[in-house]
């Protein structure tokens, strides 16, 4: 069962129905109802809703009305198995016999459902293919990719219809249907920037796979960044009525239009920084950040006086702080020092505004910048009584305190099996310290990530747990090493694993090592163990037979040193299998599709591999056999392969057959012969002629005019003049196989960019041009 997610509000409750004893009466009902879906019985509370609903009808009551429809939908998602059609029925019932602002609303519910559905269900509609036509118009569920999407466009802009009047609707007195959050209000202060920001959650989506026409809407100028009042006058239009985009810079811009004059310029820096950001994130012309943050300086500038440039100031401090973690050392050295400046910017706007939206997030963003951070990266193996160096990466510290605690072999399984910070600890403060020192960090308050080796000193034969931490903070890594000259070199056979034991140093091998190897069977069982000596070679084998050995794990003892490695893993005994002998025949029909009636040649050839060898299967009593669509037999013909193993014959499609894919087969009583292919019988007018492009030899680019020469020819040979040519021009963005080592999976739908007529010339000759529009949000 699909379930679908509705909206927040369920009803329009006016203040004034509060004081009546008719409102009274319905919250009674509606604690019952509450009631009954707190203990779990939505089944009676349908039945009250529906109560309810009649005494709505009967009153009058058009908020009751609407609330009971959004009950009743809710209950019928649970309790019937294919709910969605009925409840979309039930809401554009409704919507016809309601009046504004309850028609609104519910106009923004429905296309919320349809929006939400779609998301549920993507991997249907992209399966689809576009119609002419709405197919089955009164089950939304079978529309095609396009129609759903216009669809929930159209009852969006319902749902914008007399916007004047929404403006004039206190969102406050929705207070009882909607779940509020602190200082909402001084968002989406009416009816008409709830509604408004509803349908931009789908206008802004990123769903990009609907076909587009040539004349696509590009956010493609940088005036779309220009400053609140610019852009609220500046024309936006476009041939392309149903882009997504220039809806919802209609919206921006509508919404901006009304917050202007307001005196409270809250709403206006939301919804205009929503729009800078949206623009930024969309539009396909050059040094769009640049601008956007000259576009966010000019709107402090404006507002310098007020906590407002606070909100704008804060959007600049987060660029610059996405500048400054795109710093790489050499490559990428401009941005080194962006997130300082962001830091900076945020203390000035908190110092400036201290109880303003702005310097709240300013807090938030202050605090991951000087978050400290730290990581321990060193060699998992390291060689006895030598110096070595372990890799510290760190973010705003400036010393580190190194303890190195020795662990038994039991101890170090269950630090590993410990993922629990808190527990990490106190397993690590039973330990007792083998050596310990401290190293001073350059940091340069750039508040970014650097990196840094650390000598190590030198240790005695075992298993380490290095712990680095901070004198100032709860912040700690640690490492896990073994220090051992031994290493182990594994190699695997059909019957036999061997595994080698060397020096790491120098790579000879360690003779008379004494091997101890545990293991599972097929991962059950309990542990099992051999105990082995290291040959002339450094190596133990373990034979294989019918069981896998899994969570092999292998200690070496040898001169007082010890070493542990694993987990390994030993396939089973693969027994080599005899190479069978094999027969096969193939066929070859004259053409691969044939009207009813007409005759099918065919030729053959039987083969054989015996031992490893193919050879032809001579003078072998073979049978051919046809058969329809339904698997029917038609015909079977026996066949006796002459010296080359070949043979051929014909076969005469019934004239009133079915049409489809027939299959030709092939069979042997003496020996298992497979091999078969297929043939299409249709009802087809056979062409009398061919169209053909001419092969591309220039060399264009983009947005180059480009000209495809054609022909028409006849069969026959003659030329097919002033014959009517129409075509399309689609576009495709596809990058070189290379691409995708270094960048993520890109997919686009083919996007048309022209379409026309020509006419063939006396040559039956003809030629299409066309402009090679880019697709300019790729790059």
């Amino acid at each position: 069962m699909k379930r679908l997610i509705f909206y927040t509000f369920l009803l329009i409750t006016y203040m004034s129905l509060a004081q009546n004893t008719s409102y009274q009466n319905y919250s009674i009902l509606w604690n019952k109802v509450e009631q009954f879906e707190n203990d779990g019985l939505p089944k009676s509370a349908l039945e009250v809703v529906e109560v309810i609903a009649e005494k709505a009808k009967t009153d009058g009551n058009s908020p009751q009305i609407v609330k009971s429809l959004m009950y009743k939908s809710k209950y019928a998602l649970t309790l019937e198995e294919y709910a969605q059609l009925n409840i979309v029925n039930d809401f554009i019932e409704q919507i016809a016999n309601s009046e504004f602002p309850t028609k609104n609303i519910l106009e923004n519910v429905l296309a919320n459902v349809y929006w939400q559905y779609f998301q549920q269900n993507r991997y249907r509609f992209y399966n689809r293919t576009n119609t002419a036509e709405k197919v089955n118009k009164d089950d939304f569920r079978t529309w095609d990719l396009k129609t759903l999407f216009d669809e929930v466009h159209l009852h969006f802009q319902n749902s914008l219809e007399n916007g004047l009047l929404l403006q004039l609707e206190d969102l406050s007195a929705f207070d009882d249907i909607l779940l509020t959050q602190k200082d909402s209000k001084l968002y989406r202060p009416t009816l008409y920037d709830f509604l408004n920001h509803n349908a931009l959650d789908f206008y802004k989506t990123n769903e990009t796979s609907i076909t587009k026409p040539a004349y696509k809407f590009e956010i493609d100028k940088p005036e779309f960044l220009a400053a609140a009042e610019t852009f609220s006058k500046l024309k936006i239009e476009s041939k392309d009525s149903t882009s997504l985009q220039l809806n919802a810079l209609k919206i921006y811009q509508d919404l901006i239009q009304f917050h202007l004059n307001h005196e409270d310029k809250t709403a206006l820096a939301d919804v205009n920084i929503q729009r800078l950001l949206f623009v930024k994130q969309h539009s396909t012309f050059n040094d769009k950040e640049a601008i956007l943050l000259e576009a966010l300086k000019r709107e402090v500038e404006q507002n310098k006086s007020t906590d407002i440039s606070a909100l704008y100031n804060f959007e600049i401090a987060s660029i610059y702080n996405q500048q400054g973690l795109q710093y790489r050392p050499i490559t990428q050295e401009e941005n080194r020092w962006k997130i300082k400046v962001a830091f900076e910017l945020c203390n000035s706007v908190i110092k400036q505004f201290p109880k303003s939206k702005g310097a709240e997030k300013c807090e938030v963003l202050k605090e991951q910048i000087l978050r400290e951070q730290l990581h321990l990266n060193a060699e998992n193996y390291l060689p006895i009584q030598k110096h070595s160096r372990i890799l510290v990466n760190y973010k705003n510290l400036n010393q580190l305190s190194f303890k190195v605690y020795k662990l038994s072999h039991s101890q170090l399984e269950q630090f590993k099996r410990t993922y629990i910070q808190d527990e990490q600890l106190k397993f690590i403060k039973k330990l007792d310290v083998a050596t310990q020192w401290q190293t001073d960090l350059r940091n340069e308050g750039d508040y970014q990530n650097h990196s840094t080796e650390v000598m190590f000193p030198k240790l005695d034969n075992g298993l380490y747990l290095i712990f680095a931490s901070t004198s100032d903070s709860d912040l700690f890594a640690v490492k896990t090493i073994q220090v051992t000259d031994f290493a182990l070199v594994e190699h695997s056979e059909n019957d036999k694993n061997s595994y080698q034991i060397i020096n790491r140093n120098n790579g000879s091998p360690i003779v008379g090592a004494n091997i101890k190897i545990s293991y599972q069977n097929n991962y059950r069982e309990n542990y099992r163990t051999k105990n082995l000596v290291t040959d002339e070679n450094g190596k133990v084998n373990i034979k294989k037979d019918n069981n896998r050995l899994t969570n092999v794990k292998i200690e070496v003892n040898h001169n007082n040193q010890k070493a542990y490695f694993g987990d390994y893993y030993i396939n089973k005994l693969q027994k080599e299998q005899k190479q069978k002998d094999t027969y096969k025949g193939f066929l070859f029909t004259d053409r691969s599709i044939y009207r009813p009636g007409q005759t099918v040649y065919f030729k053959g050839i039987a083969m054989q591999t015996i031992n490893g060898k193919s050879s032809v299967l001579p003078n072998m009593v073979l049978n051919v056999m046809m058969n329809d669509v339904n698997r029917q037999e038609i015909k079977s013909i026996d066949f006796v392969t002459n010296e080359f193993g070949s043979f051929q014959g014909e076969f005469i499609l019934p004239d009133n057959g079915l049409t489809g894919n027939y299959n030709l087969n092939i069979s042997c009583k003496k020996v298992w012969l497979d091999g078969n292919t297929n043939i299409s019988v249709e009802e087809y007018k056979r062409p009398k002629f061919e169209t053909k492009f001419k092969p591309v030899t220039d060399t264009f680019k983009v947005n180059d005019s480009i000209t495809v020469k054609g022909e028409a020819l006849a069969f026959a040979g003659s030329n097919i003049t002033d014959a009517k040519v129409v075509y399309r021009v689609q576009r495709k963005v596809q990058y070189p196989r290379w691409f995708y080592w270094y960048r993520p999976w890109f997919t686009s739908e083919p996007q048309e960019i022209a379409h026309g007529e020509s006419i063939t010339n006396n040559k039956g000759k003809f030629e299409i041009t066309f402009n090679a529009l880019p697709d300019e949000s790729v790059d």
